[in-house]
């Protein structure tokens, strides 16, 4: 098995650092803010108290959503570039909500928090950039109170144009609210970086790595253009 130091350190080759992060969070905000909105709902609708953590946070923009929503919750986002966090904490401040959310430089391979820790972990788009998902996996379990679970969102590659039709629909995002023109999209969608196959994660790869981790019971839930794996920790 790998060092998790070296993993980190591979890791970390794939980070965002200043000033790009900035642009980053400007093309988050506009393009990306209403699927938020619509994960936020459901982890309100799922865990009314507690903590829940967000690896792979960006700029903030989900954990501030939940934190909107859900006021008994204790959020925690964790990055693995200085440059996403320090634009975090300052999206924070500015939406009056740094007493609410907290960031931290962390790795899905070693967020360091201790066993047991949160009752929901969530990620969006970050399962095909793991170059080591089982471990990424085994981190998620560990944190994990007994009873949790993590919510892992992922585009499709293979998602068709009716596929993308249906998330823009849902989103209610408007050809206004899209960084090109949908037909556009819909052309270039399955040469964008945005996710594998859905058969990596449901008999692919990921699916083995999931098997291969302590997470004894999970699902792959196809919706739209992306996908929603749950994995339970009983």
């Amino acid at each position: 098995m790998d060092d998790p130091t070296d993993i980190i350190g591979r890791d970390r080759q794939g980070e965002i650092p200043w000033p790009f992060s900035i642009f980053y969070d400007r093309y988050v905000n506009r393009y990306l803010v209403n699927w938020f909105r619509r994960i936020a709902e459901d982890i309100d609708a799922k865990v009314g108290s507690g903590a829940v953590l967000d690896v792979g946070t960006g700029p903030s923009r989900l954990p501030m959503e939940i934190a909107k929503r859900s006021p008994r919750l204790r959020v925690v986002g964790i990055d693995i570039s200085k440059g996403m966090i320090d634009v975090a904490n300052d999206n924070a401040r500015k939406s009056g909500l740094a007493d609410r959310v907290e960031f931290r430089i962390g790795s899905a391979y070693q967020t360091g928090f201790p066993d047991r820790s949160y009752d929901l972990v969530v990620s969006t788009g970050l399962v095909h950039h793991l170059v080591h998902p089982v471990e990424a996996f085994n981190e998620i379990h560990r944190v994990l109170m007994n009873g949790g679970e993590a919510w892992m969102y992922d585009g499709r590659k293979d998602a068709t144009v009716e596929d993308l039709e249906e998330t823009f629909s849902k989103l209610r995002m408007t050809e206004r609210d899209l960084p090109l023109p949908p037909w556009v999209i819909k052309r270039i969608w399955p040469c964008a970086h945005v996710g594998y196959k859905t058969e990596v994660y449901t008999s692919g790869k990921i699916r083995r790595a999931i098997e291969g981790s302590p997470f004894r019971s999970h699902r792959v839930i196809t919706e739209g253009a992306y996908v929603k794996i749950v994995l339970e920790k009983t």
